[in-house]
């Protein structure tokens, strides 16, 4: 079984600031994210070109998942597009995921930041648990978006990260 989420959201900052944000630290986004509660770039393997990190390793606060260890597929600081997938700590009912993120510039101080996540499941229990499994990751993927521009435009983490710590 096939899931695909999308998300976008517009920034008040400018699309390199944005892009830095979640290329350049993408092994510190437990810095902002309340969804992740601790991260670390993944360093024993070689980085892309362009990237300065390979993946990174991210404690989630969802229950019953561990720590997800995800690395880029693809790398493009030119075009500023990237993709990743779990590489260890999926759980077995998901059978391969994997995350595509663009920053896209709109002006000055404005960008669009798009996200496309891919999900195939297990047919049991995914039948059972996609529509759920549909509605967190939805969830989640907003408050990652609003925390994300809130982080951009603020130079802080969002208070309800604040909170989590």
């Amino acid at each position: 079984m096939h899931l695909q989420l999308k998300g976008q959201i517009m920034i008040n900052a400018a699309a390199q600031k944005v892009w830095h944000v979640l290329a350049h630290e993408f092994g510190t986004v437990g810095q902002w994210a309340s969804s992740i509660p601790e991260s670390q770039a993944v360093t024993d393997i070689s980085a892309p070109a362009g990237a300065t990190v390979a993946g990174r390793v991210c404690a989630t606060a969802a229950p019953g998942f561990g720590a997800v260890r995800e690395t880029f597929t693809y790398y493009d600081e030119q075009s500023m597009r990237f993709g990743y997938e779990p590489s260890e700590g999926r759980p077995w009912c998901i059978k391969h995921a994997e995350n595509h993120w663009a920053v896209r510039s709109l002006g000055p101080q404005t960008c669009l930041v798009e996200s496309r996540a891919e999900l195939d499941v297990a047919p049991f229990p995914g039948v059972f648990l996609a529509p759920l499994l549909k509605l967190f990751m939805g969830r989640v993927g907003a408050q990652f978006f609003e925390e994300l521009k809130y982080y951009a435009e603020h130079d802080q983490p969002h208070p309800r990260k604040l909170k989590a710590q």
